[in-house]
């Protein structure tokens, strides 16, 4: 299987951003509860996709609103190629309840429509229950409405998938399925994930690649973030003091994260010397 790295180190880069990295800036919001959150984490990896590749002819961003939410796609016009990223639990879900049923309103199973042709080896067809001529129209009609034009176009749909412990990436694959939701081919694709700076064999000083820099820079501005809504929060409400406490409780985490970067970095250093 073939696969355009670009997109897929553009796909990564926004699916590092985690419900963790939202949650100071969403607590402005609310301290209580928690319901838009990881539809705010969504539209943040949406715009750090976006705003990768847009500038470049060669790729055409495909908005596709589903109700009140919408999701954003990547055609490859080189290629011919539809890329989708996904939370692996959720692809997960969405592939078993397809194959169960037969059938699945979700806009990812009906692009997978134009995967029709694709061969796997795992003998899998027999598992899934006969669908209705119906059932087929309404995905093509579904995947003409979310891609216009563009449909005919559209050769194939490859969809990277990433895992997550305890809300961080820990690695990921960008997977082929046939129009049965069927594995076609799969590329595990973690070390790349995990070690994005690891060329020819040898990984890069952490301490210098831009990845430990970042870290080290997001969680100081969170850091930095957090105490000026402490300065500026009022303390005077039972509201307002919960808030205060949730703020400082979260500062004192990303210190403490933030120490810990900060002595990996020293620790590589010395050992240079």
């Amino acid at each position: 299987m073939e696969y355009n790295k670009e997109i897929f180190d553009a796909q990564i880069s926004a699916m590092r951003f985690t419900n963790l990295d939202i949650a100071p800036d969403y607590q402005a919001i609310s301290t209580v509860t928690h319901n838009g959150q990881n539809s705010a984490t969504w539209d943040r990896r949406f715009q750090i996709l976006y705003d990768k590749l847009y500038k470049n002819p060669r790729y055409q961003p495909i908005f596709i609103p589903r109700g009140i939410w919408t999701s954003i796609l990547v055609f490859d016009k080189n290629d011919s190629k539809l890329y989708h990223m996904m939370n692996e639990k959720t692809l997960s879900a969405r592939r078993h309840e397809a194959q169960s049923k037969g059938f699945a309103t979700h806009y990812v199973y009906s692009l997978l429509y134009l995967n029709e042709g694709l061969e796997h080896d795992y003998g899998q067809l027999e598992l899934i229950p006969t669908r209705d001529k119906d059932k087929q129209e309404y995905r093509i009609k579904d995947s003409k409405k979310m891609l216009n034009d563009l449909v005919d176009q559209v050769k194939e749909v490859l969809i990277t998938s990433c895992k997550y412990d305890h809300g961080k990436i820990i690695g990921g694959s960008i997977q082929q399925f046939d129009d049965n939701y069927c594995l076609v081919d799969s590329i595990d694709l973690s070390e790349q994930i995990i070690h994005p700076m690891k060329q020819s064999g040898v990984q890069a000083n952490p301490a210098n690649s831009p990845h430990s820099e970042e870290i080290l820079t997001q969680l100081r501005t969170q850091r930095r973030s957090l105490e000026e809504k402490e300065k500026s929060s009022p303390a005077n409400s039972p509201r307002s003091e919960g808030f205060l406490v949730q703020l400082r409780k979260q500062r004192r985490s990303l210190e403490e994260k933030e120490k810990e970067k900060e002595k990996e970095k020293n620790q590589i250093r010395k050992k240079k010397k």
